[in-house]
């Protein structure tokens, strides 16, 4: 039997980083479930009234809104007692559940009610104010008040002696006859709060200690973070991120959950070998220490991307599309050694690598969400992608040393006088500005030879998200690079002529 913890103490610094964050995000669910439900309820006629013969003879004493108040510090003790992500997991998830379950209560039963006016003035009429705002309106039945405390009490007992287990009952206790003497609540309403509390924590808690389930909160964590820090780099990675979350409504979580996972581990690597994110070290060096984490299982101090990497290859079903993520892997990897060596490669070579890449990430992709279509059913949607990333991304790429430019097209650039590794010096010469222009008449093309391909795949599954993709890439041809480029929009205006 395992010794019981001690019941306070501080935690480690990242500990603290991490169980704080989840405080916050508890908080910030709390303030817009909880007030949601209280500004819906405002827009109804009135509620129903719960109170009982007897609760006309509870005093009112306004004293008590200090009891009521220390809720607060109840629950921020937790910070002390769950030292660890992992301990904090079962109480945050608990107050989450109650907080949700008894929003819906709210919105179903909204409650009037009956106590008679109040009116405090002298020492605690800033205390009981500040008591009545923090219960806004009609949300009453049950008493979140009452549920977190009793939550607070049987949570904290686990790890407490006699001695303390009574004392965070008689404080939880204490808070429950708060509600009533300052007439914030019935009667009913605790009863249902403590009811809610004892409830959730016996379903809650042993489901939330599962190491399958900590593991996949942990990955989850692990992607959202990887997510703001895309977005902060480019706003079409908050896109891609609201798109993932928004799939987990329309799709089975396990599916959404993997495409998050998927996304964010490819990602990642792809931001290392590009140079975004800085690892210790040459990048290749971090990807092959990779590589033989993910496909030895030893461990080779790699961090987030092994966790997200070991997590995506268990989600993957069959070995074809695991191999392929190693594929990938070593597809990207040649980038980074393009940029390494400071390589121009010929027109041929560049689409090539550009049309593997993207037959690896699309068919993961589509094996991801269960797809009947693969890769190879749309080959000018491929080509289609290879050319929307390295124009894209041109500016970015040269300025890093990765040359989507075709060799020939450089060296006829530089007998310009121009400096092919720039943008400015690309599209400067006339020689940079017609490969520029054939590109994007290429491109409309593959758009059009992409869309015939689509059109013959009706009813099978897969298609929606080949068509997503299209139709990202037809918007970027219309609109965002012409904008970049005005010289392509009166390029495709004279072709359109000449037709």
């Amino acid at each position: 039997m395992n010794p019981r913890p001690a019941l306070f103490g501080w935690p480690r610094r990242e500990e603290l980083a991490r169980t704080s964050a989840m405080a916050v995000g508890f908080a910030c669910l709390f303030v817009g479930v909880y007030g949601g439900a209280s500004w819906v309820t405002g827009f109804y006629p009135g509620g129903i009234r719960v109170d009982l013969p007897y609760e006309l003879h509870i005093p009112f004493i306004p004293a008590w809104a200090l009891v009521y108040v220390s809720m607060d510090v109840l629950l921020l003790l937790s910070l002390l007692v769950f030292r660890t992500w992992r301990d904090m997991v079962p109480f945050a998830l608990a107050l989450s559940v109650e907080t949700v379950v008894g929003a819906l209560c709210f919105l179903v039963l909204p409650v009037e009610v009956s106590w008679p006016p109040r009116f405090v003035e002298g020492p605690w009429a800033g205390v009981f104010q500040l008591a009545d705002t923090m219960n806004l309106e009609r949300n009453y039945l049950p008493s979140l008040h009452v549920a977190f405390a009793c939550t607070a009490a049987l949570a904290y007992a686990e790890r407490a002696g006699w001695l303390a287990r009574t004392f965070f009952a008689l404080w939880a206790a204490a808070i429950a006859a708060s509600t009533l003497l300052i007439h914030e609540h019935h009667v009913v309403d605790v009863v249902a709060g403590a009811a809610l509390a004892w409830g959730t924590w016996r379903l809650v808690a042993p489901w939330a200690r599962r190491e399958s389930v900590l593991h996949t909160l942990q990955v989850e964590a692990l992607c959202a973070r990887e997510l703001v820090r895309f977005t902060r780099r480019h706003i079409r990675y908050g896109l891609i991120a609201s798109g993932l979350y928004v799939y987990s409504v329309s799709r089975w979580w396990r599916q959404a959950h993997t495409a998050r996972v998927g996304f964010c581990f490819l990602q990642l690597v792809d931001d290392v070998l590009d140079g975004d994110r800085t690892v210790e070290g040459e990048p290749l060096d971090w990807v092959d220490r990779l590589l033989v984490e993910l496909e030895s299982g030893s461990n080779q101090d790699t961090g987030t991307a092994a966790t997200l990497g070991l997590t995506l290859l268990s989600r993957l079903e069959g070995d074809a599309a695991r191999a392929e993520v190693f594929t990938l892997m070593r597809t990207m990897r040649k980038d980074r050694e393009r940029v390494k060596d400071g390589q121009w490669w010929s027109e041929d070579a560049l689409r090539a690598q550009q049309r593997e890449t993207f037959r690896l990430s699309v068919n993961l992709m589509l094996s991801v969400a269960g797809a009947e279509l693969r890769a190879h059913d749309a080959p000018a949607l491929l080509d289609a992608f290879g050319w929307c990333s390295a124009m894209r991304d041109l500016r970015e790429d040269l300025a890093q040393g990765l040359y989507n430019v075709p060799e020939e097209v450089a060296a006829a650039v530089r007998t310009e006088g121009g400096e092919p590794a720039t943008l400015e010096g690309l599209v400067g010469t006339a020689t940079g500005r017609a490969w520029m222009t054939a590109e994007h008449a290429r491109a409309r093309v593959l758009l059009e030879a992409s869309g015939r391909q689509l059109a013959a795949l009706e009813g099978r599954s897969g298609l929606p998200l080949l068509r997503l993709f299209h139709r990202s890439i037809e918007s970027f041809w219309a609109r965002r690079l012409p904008r970049r480029h005005p010289f392509l929009r009166e390029a495709a205006a004279v072709r359109l002529q000449d037709a």
